[in-house]
Protein backbone atom coordinates (compact mmCIF):
# COMPACT_ATOMS: atom_id res chain seq x y z
CA UNK A 1 0.00 0.00 0.00
CA UNK A 2 1.27 3.52 -0.79
CA UNK A 3 0.59 6.13 1.69
CA UNK A 4 0.49 10.03 1.62
CA UNK A 5 0.76 12.81 4.27
CA UNK A 6 1.02 16.21 4.64
CA UNK A 7 3.40 18.22 6.45
CA UNK A 8 3.41 17.96 10.55
CA UNK A 9 4.76 20.47 12.84
CA UNK A 10 6.60 19.78 15.69
CA UNK A 11 7.79 21.58 18.91
CA UNK A 12 10.97 21.24 21.15
CA UNK A 13 13.68 23.22 22.98
CA UNK A 14 15.89 25.18 20.67
CA UNK A 15 18.51 26.32 23.28
CA UNK A 16 17.74 27.83 25.22
CA UNK A 17 14.24 29.31 24.25
CA UNK A 18 11.35 26.93 22.67
CA UNK A 19 10.43 27.86 19.50
CA UNK A 20 6.97 26.95 18.24
CA UNK A 21 7.97 27.29 14.96
CA UNK A 22 10.68 24.36 14.32
CA UNK A 23 10.76 21.19 11.65
CA UNK A 24 12.39 17.97 12.58
CA UNK A 25 14.00 14.87 10.73
CA UNK A 26 16.12 11.85 10.89
CA UNK A 27 18.56 10.88 9.09
CA UNK A 28 20.49 7.42 8.29
CA UNK A 29 23.37 8.03 10.24
CA UNK A 30 21.35 8.72 13.43
CA UNK A 31 21.81 12.51 13.55
CA UNK A 32 18.46 14.10 14.63
CA UNK A 33 18.14 17.42 12.29
CA UNK A 34 15.71 20.42 13.64
CA UNK A 35 16.03 23.65 11.53
CA UNK A 36 14.21 26.29 14.25
CA UNK A 37 12.92 30.00 13.55
CA UNK A 38 15.20 32.53 16.02
CA UNK A 39 15.27 36.13 15.96
CA UNK A 40 18.11 35.96 13.94
CA UNK A 41 17.32 34.32 11.29
CA UNK A 42 16.45 29.90 10.19
CA UNK A 43 18.99 27.67 13.37
CA UNK A 44 19.89 24.32 11.47
CA UNK A 45 21.25 21.97 14.30
CA UNK A 46 22.04 18.40 13.41
CA UNK A 47 22.42 15.82 16.85
CA UNK A 48 23.36 12.16 17.26
CA UNK A 49 22.95 10.58 20.91
CA UNK A 50 22.25 14.15 22.53
CA UNK A 51 25.67 15.49 20.93
CA UNK A 52 25.50 18.54 19.03
CA UNK A 53 27.50 17.76 15.60
CA UNK A 54 26.48 20.70 13.26
CA UNK A 55 24.71 24.05 14.61
CA UNK A 56 24.76 26.85 11.74
CA UNK A 57 22.49 29.84 10.48
CA UNK A 58 21.12 30.10 7.64
CA UNK A 59 23.00 32.96 5.71
CA UNK A 60 19.93 35.48 5.37
CA UNK A 61 18.99 37.09 8.33
CA UNK A 62 15.71 38.31 8.71
CA UNK A 63 16.80 42.10 8.67
CA UNK A 64 13.97 44.51 10.10
CA UNK A 65 11.32 44.67 12.64
CA UNK A 66 8.01 42.59 11.96
CA UNK A 67 9.78 39.91 9.63
CA UNK A 68 9.26 36.27 10.49
CA UNK A 69 9.98 33.18 9.32
CA UNK A 70 7.41 30.17 9.15
CA UNK A 71 5.91 27.20 7.42
CA UNK A 72 9.81 25.83 8.39
CA UNK A 73 10.27 22.56 5.77
CA UNK A 74 13.54 20.25 6.32
CA UNK A 75 14.53 17.35 4.52
CA UNK A 76 17.81 15.44 4.27
CA UNK A 77 19.20 13.36 1.14
CA UNK A 78 20.99 10.05 1.75
CA UNK A 79 22.65 9.85 -1.60
CA UNK A 80 24.43 13.48 -1.88
CA UNK A 81 24.22 14.01 2.32
CA UNK A 82 22.88 17.42 1.65
CA UNK A 83 19.93 19.20 3.90
CA UNK A 84 17.71 21.04 2.35
CA UNK A 85 15.93 23.27 4.43
CA UNK A 86 13.01 25.59 2.86
CA UNK A 87 10.62 28.31 4.43
CA UNK A 88 8.16 30.97 4.10
CA UNK A 89 9.86 34.53 4.82
CA UNK A 90 7.04 36.73 5.84
CA UNK A 91 7.91 40.73 4.99
CA UNK A 92 4.30 41.98 6.06
CA UNK A 93 0.82 40.53 5.92
CA UNK A 94 0.28 39.88 2.58
CA UNK A 95 3.90 40.11 1.12
CA UNK A 96 6.39 37.10 1.85
CA UNK A 97 8.97 34.94 -0.15
CA UNK A 98 9.18 30.98 -0.07
CA UNK A 99 13.00 30.39 0.19
CA UNK A 100 15.26 27.09 -0.24
CA UNK A 101 18.72 26.68 1.11
CA UNK A 102 20.95 23.75 1.11
CA UNK A 103 23.62 22.74 3.37
CA UNK A 104 26.57 20.35 2.26
CA UNK A 105 28.80 19.07 4.91
CA UNK A 106 30.67 22.32 6.08
CA UNK A 107 29.34 25.19 4.04
CA UNK A 108 25.68 26.46 2.70
CA UNK A 109 25.71 25.67 -0.89
CA UNK A 110 23.04 27.74 -2.28
CA UNK A 111 20.20 29.90 -0.65
CA UNK A 112 17.60 31.39 -3.20
CA UNK A 113 14.62 32.60 -3.47
CA UNK A 114 11.89 30.52 -5.74
CA UNK A 115 9.28 33.17 -6.61
CA UNK A 116 9.83 36.49 -8.22
CA UNK A 117 7.25 38.90 -6.61
CA UNK A 118 6.53 39.37 -3.39
CA UNK A 119 3.34 41.03 -3.47
CA UNK A 120 2.07 37.81 -5.10
CA UNK A 121 1.81 36.40 -1.26
CA UNK A 122 3.75 32.73 -1.78
CA UNK A 123 2.14 30.62 0.86
CA UNK A 124 2.38 27.43 2.74
CA UNK A 125 5.53 25.43 1.02
CA UNK A 126 5.62 21.36 0.98
CA UNK A 127 9.15 20.01 0.81
CA UNK A 128 10.00 16.04 0.38
CA UNK A 129 12.84 14.53 -1.81
CA UNK A 130 12.37 12.34 -4.96
CA UNK A 131 15.26 9.80 -6.13
CA UNK A 132 15.39 7.54 -8.92
CA UNK A 133 18.00 5.28 -10.58
CA UNK A 134 18.21 3.85 -14.29
CA UNK A 135 20.57 0.98 -15.33
CA UNK A 136 21.77 2.12 -19.24
CA UNK A 137 22.27 -0.57 -21.66
CA UNK A 138 26.41 -1.48 -21.73
CA UNK A 139 27.84 0.75 -24.49
CA UNK A 140 30.65 -1.34 -27.02
CA UNK A 141 33.53 0.36 -24.67
CA UNK A 142 31.79 -1.62 -21.62
CA UNK A 143 30.88 -4.96 -20.47
CA UNK A 144 28.65 -3.61 -17.56
CA UNK A 145 26.16 -1.31 -17.81
CA UNK A 146 25.92 2.02 -16.04
CA UNK A 147 23.52 2.94 -13.55
CA UNK A 148 22.50 6.73 -13.35
CA UNK A 149 21.15 7.82 -9.82
CA UNK A 150 19.65 11.11 -9.09
CA UNK A 151 18.13 13.03 -6.21
CA UNK A 152 16.06 16.06 -6.57
CA UNK A 153 14.35 18.83 -3.71
CA UNK A 154 10.68 19.37 -4.48
CA UNK A 155 9.13 22.13 -3.26
CA UNK A 156 5.32 23.07 -3.79
CA UNK A 157 3.46 25.79 -2.58
CA UNK A 158 0.22 28.60 -3.57
CA UNK A 159 0.52 32.35 -4.67
CA UNK A 160 -1.60 34.69 -5.80
CA UNK A 161 -5.25 36.17 -4.68
CA UNK A 162 -8.49 36.18 -6.78
CA UNK A 163 -8.52 34.97 -10.48
CA UNK A 164 -4.72 35.04 -10.35
CA UNK A 165 -4.10 32.35 -7.76
CA UNK A 166 -1.87 29.28 -9.00
CA UNK A 167 0.07 25.98 -7.94
CA UNK A 168 3.90 26.61 -8.10
CA UNK A 169 6.16 23.59 -7.93
CA UNK A 170 10.20 23.96 -8.09
CA UNK A 171 12.65 20.95 -8.41
CA UNK A 172 16.21 21.31 -7.27
CA UNK A 173 18.39 18.78 -8.66
CA UNK A 174 20.93 17.58 -5.88
CA UNK A 175 24.03 16.61 -7.73
CA UNK A 176 23.60 19.92 -9.46
CA UNK A 177 22.39 22.76 -6.71
CA UNK A 178 24.87 25.14 -7.14
CA UNK A 179 23.89 25.75 -10.87
CA UNK A 180 21.25 28.08 -12.87
CA UNK A 181 20.42 25.15 -14.50
CA UNK A 182 20.11 22.40 -11.10
CA UNK A 183 16.56 24.68 -10.02
CA UNK A 184 13.63 24.66 -12.82
CA UNK A 185 10.03 25.96 -11.26
CA UNK A 186 6.68 25.28 -12.94
CA UNK A 187 3.46 26.42 -12.96
CA UNK A 188 0.80 23.04 -12.24
CA UNK A 189 -2.66 23.81 -13.97
CA UNK A 190 -5.11 23.49 -11.50
CA UNK A 191 -8.35 24.23 -13.59
CA UNK A 192 -9.76 21.61 -15.95
CA UNK A 193 -10.60 23.96 -18.83
CA UNK A 194 -14.68 22.82 -18.21
CA UNK A 195 -17.16 21.73 -16.57
CA UNK A 196 -18.63 24.42 -13.78
CA UNK A 197 -17.99 26.77 -11.15
CA UNK A 198 -17.60 25.98 -7.27
CA UNK A 199 -21.69 27.64 -6.53
CA UNK A 200 -19.65 28.47 -3.29
CA UNK A 201 -16.19 29.36 -3.43
CA UNK A 202 -14.10 26.73 -1.24
CA UNK A 203 -12.58 27.96 2.09
CA UNK A 204 -8.66 29.21 1.83
CA UNK A 205 -7.77 26.22 3.80
CA UNK A 206 -9.22 23.71 1.50
CA UNK A 207 -7.68 24.89 -1.48
CA UNK A 208 -4.31 26.70 -0.41
CA UNK A 209 -2.90 24.13 1.08
CA UNK A 210 -0.73 21.22 -0.92
CA UNK A 211 -0.01 17.84 0.37
CA UNK A 212 2.68 16.00 -0.40
CA UNK A 213 3.04 12.02 -0.43
CA UNK A 214 5.14 11.02 2.43
CA UNK A 215 6.32 8.08 1.09
CA UNK A 216 9.96 7.02 0.45
CA UNK A 217 12.15 8.67 -2.19
CA UNK A 218 11.53 7.25 -5.11
CA UNK A 219 11.25 7.67 -8.47
CA UNK A 220 7.29 9.52 -8.01
CA UNK A 221 5.72 11.41 -6.10
CA UNK A 222 1.81 12.26 -5.67
CA UNK A 223 0.32 15.66 -4.73
CA UNK A 224 -2.62 16.68 -3.88
CA UNK A 225 -4.32 19.82 -4.89
CA UNK A 226 -7.66 21.41 -5.14
CA UNK A 227 -8.58 24.12 -7.37
CA UNK A 228 -9.91 27.47 -6.15
CA UNK A 229 -12.48 28.21 -9.12
CA UNK A 230 -13.84 24.12 -9.47
CA UNK A 231 -14.56 21.87 -7.18
CA UNK A 232 -11.92 19.58 -7.58
CA UNK A 233 -9.02 17.81 -5.53
CA UNK A 234 -6.24 16.73 -8.24
CA UNK A 235 -4.18 13.61 -7.51
CA UNK A 236 -1.08 14.52 -9.58
CA UNK A 237 1.72 12.14 -10.05
CA UNK A 238 5.80 13.67 -10.36
CA UNK A 239 7.95 10.93 -12.25
CA UNK A 240 11.54 10.97 -12.51
CA UNK A 241 12.61 9.95 -15.97
CA UNK A 242 15.81 9.76 -17.84
CA UNK A 243 16.88 11.96 -20.60
CA UNK A 244 17.31 10.69 -24.07
CA UNK A 245 21.30 10.41 -24.65
CA UNK A 246 22.41 13.73 -26.06
CA UNK A 247 24.89 13.67 -29.31
CA UNK A 248 28.29 15.25 -28.95
CA UNK A 249 29.38 17.69 -31.53
CA UNK A 250 31.87 15.24 -32.90
CA UNK A 251 31.50 11.75 -35.28
CA UNK A 252 32.65 8.26 -34.57
CA UNK A 253 33.89 6.08 -37.30
CA UNK A 254 31.18 5.26 -39.76
CA UNK A 255 29.72 8.54 -39.14
CA UNK A 256 27.75 7.49 -35.97
CA UNK A 257 27.52 10.43 -33.29
CA UNK A 258 28.92 10.45 -30.10
CA UNK A 259 26.63 9.45 -27.23
CA UNK A 260 27.63 11.63 -24.21
CA UNK A 261 27.58 10.32 -20.96
CA UNK A 262 26.58 12.99 -19.07
CA UNK A 263 22.33 12.11 -18.51
CA UNK A 264 20.22 12.84 -15.79
CA UNK A 265 16.77 12.28 -15.12
CA UNK A 266 13.82 15.62 -15.29
CA UNK A 267 10.65 15.55 -14.08
CA UNK A 268 7.51 14.40 -15.85
CA UNK A 269 3.86 15.84 -14.49
CA UNK A 270 0.44 14.30 -14.87
CA UNK A 271 -2.77 14.20 -13.21
CA UNK A 272 -3.45 10.90 -11.77
CA UNK A 273 -6.84 11.31 -10.82
CA UNK A 274 -9.66 14.12 -10.04
CA UNK A 275 -12.01 13.83 -7.08
CA UNK A 276 -15.00 16.35 -5.93
CA UNK A 277 -13.71 18.28 -2.90
CA UNK A 278 -16.63 20.08 -0.34
CA UNK A 279 -16.22 22.97 1.56
CA UNK A 280 -15.84 20.52 4.39
CA UNK A 281 -12.89 19.38 3.15
CA UNK A 282 -10.25 21.23 5.15
CA UNK A 283 -6.39 20.82 4.57
CA UNK A 284 -5.33 23.00 7.27
CA UNK A 285 -3.42 20.47 9.83
CA UNK A 286 -5.02 17.50 7.42
CA UNK A 287 -2.58 14.73 6.51
CA UNK A 288 -4.02 12.70 3.46
CA UNK A 289 -3.13 8.54 2.65
CA UNK A 290 -3.81 7.16 -0.38
CA UNK A 291 -4.17 3.30 -1.33
CA UNK A 292 -3.38 1.57 -4.83
CA UNK A 293 -6.66 2.68 -5.94
CA UNK A 294 -6.12 6.41 -5.42
CA UNK A 295 -8.95 6.90 -3.08
CA UNK A 296 -7.55 9.40 -0.37
CA UNK A 297 -8.55 9.19 3.53
CA UNK A 298 -8.13 12.17 5.15
CA UNK A 299 -7.37 12.83 8.89
CA UNK A 300 -6.35 15.10 11.44
CA UNK A 301 -5.50 14.26 15.02
CA UNK A 302 -7.94 16.03 17.85
CA UNK A 303 -7.47 16.06 21.98
CA UNK A 304 -10.07 13.72 21.75
CA UNK A 305 -9.02 11.45 19.31
CA UNK A 306 -9.01 11.15 15.09
CA UNK A 307 -11.36 12.61 13.03
CA UNK A 308 -11.21 11.06 8.74
CA UNK A 309 -13.28 11.20 6.25
CA UNK A 310 -13.09 8.40 3.40
CA UNK A 311 -13.33 8.96 -0.71
CA UNK A 312 -15.29 6.95 -2.85
CA UNK A 313 -16.56 6.51 -6.21
CA UNK A 314 -19.52 8.14 -5.45
CA UNK A 315 -17.81 11.23 -3.21
CA UNK A 316 -16.86 11.58 0.44
CA UNK A 317 -17.82 9.69 3.37
CA UNK A 318 -19.27 11.59 6.21
CA UNK A 319 -16.49 13.38 9.07
CA UNK A 320 -16.24 10.59 11.38
CA UNK A 321 -14.21 10.32 14.90
CA UNK A 322 -12.53 7.39 16.37
CA UNK A 323 -12.14 8.26 20.13
CA UNK A 324 -9.19 7.79 22.05
CA UNK A 325 -10.90 5.31 24.38
CA UNK A 326 -11.12 1.94 26.13
CA UNK A 327 -6.98 1.68 25.84
CA UNK A 328 -6.93 2.91 22.64
CA UNK A 329 -3.76 4.88 21.90
CA UNK A 330 -3.29 8.01 19.74
CA UNK A 331 -0.69 6.00 17.82
CA UNK A 332 -3.05 2.97 17.23
CA UNK A 333 -5.73 4.73 16.11
CA UNK A 334 -3.82 7.01 13.09
CA UNK A 335 -2.57 3.20 12.22
CA UNK A 336 -5.97 2.17 12.01
CA UNK A 337 -7.40 5.05 10.07
CA UNK A 338 -4.17 4.70 7.23
CA UNK A 339 -5.74 1.08 7.21
CA UNK A 340 -8.51 2.52 5.76
CA UNK A 341 -6.62 3.17 2.44
CA UNK A 342 -7.04 0.01 -0.54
Amino acid sequence: MRKVSAFAALCLLANPIVWANTSLTLDRQGVLWQVSSTPYGLLLEGLREGEVVVRTVVPFPLGGNGVSDSHLQLAVDDLTGKVVVAWQRNWAATLSSVMLAVWNGESWERVAYLNEEINANPRNPVLRIARASTALEPSQEASESERVCDSFAFLVWWEGRGASQRLRFAALDLKRSTSDEGLQVYDLPTSPGLGMNCPQPLPADTVERPLFASEPPGPASRLLAASPNHCFLYVFEISLQLEPPEQGPGKAEGGLGVTAQRRRHTPIFGVRKVLPVTRELSAEGTRAVLGADLQPVLYRVLPEGVEYTVATEQGWSAKRLLKLENGLTLDRAIALVENLAR
